[in-house]
Formats: C-alpha cells, sequence, structure tokens
C-alpha cells in the first residue's frame, strides 16, 4: 500500500482536492490492485476495512509531508530521486502477478 501511496504523492495534480479525495483515490487504487492479485473482500467487511485503511493512509500522509502545509509544497521539496525510486517500486507493484497463478503454471510445467 505503501508504494501506490507515495506514487500518487508524487503524481499529485489537482490542488483544488482536498484531503480526504486523495485518501480514498489511494484506497481504491490499492483495493483495486489486490483485486487484480486475486484477493476478495467480504461485502460485510468492506466499510470496516475501508475505515481502517482510511485511518493508515491518513497517518502517512501526515506523517510524510509533515512540516509542509499542502501536499504540493512536498512534491516540490521532494528530491527527484525519491519520486524516480517511488514510480519505479509502483510499477514493479502495478505488474504484480497473483501467487496462485504462478503456482499453477509451474505444477503444469
Amino acid at each position: 500500500m505503501y508504494t501506490i501511496f507515495e506514487q500518487h504523492l508524487f503524481n499529485f495534480q489537482d490542488p483544488n482536492s482536498d484531503r480526504n479525495v486523495f485518501v480514498e483515490t489511494v484506497i481504491q487504487d490499492y483495493l483495486s490492485h489486490m483485486r487484480r492479485l486475486g484477493l476478495s473482500i467480504p461485502v460485510e467487511w468492506e466499510h470496516q476495512i475501508f475505515e481502517e485503511l482510511f485511518f493508515q493512509v491518513n497517518s502517512m500522509l501526515v506523517k510524510k509531508i509533515y512540516g509542509c502545509q499542502t501536499i504540493d509544497e512536498y512534491t516540490a521539496k521532494a528530491p527527484a530521486a525519491a519520486k524516480r525510486k517511488a514510480r519505479a517500486n509502483y510499477t514493479r507493484v502495478s505488474k504484480a502477478k497473483p501467487k496462485a497463478k504462478k503456482a499453477a503454471t509451474k505444477q503444469a510445467a
């Protein structure tokens, strides 16, 4: 989740967006990633999981931009190397395959 969070942070484009929208966007991307990996969330637990993730992502945001008034201010101060590393990590995560499919492929061979 941190990799997805960091990618959204460094690619933040909407200065009119508030913190809640930013956090919700990160969570939606994370949940989509989990579904691509074949993990499902029971419907009756979705709300509680969303609330917990919201708290976690919001805490990460507060800690990451500590001392900056806005996300834009933080990204302007962030070193280019940190942005490149976040992009590389996100690319690797977005290309991740479900482990179950890998195991099934090995057994078939």
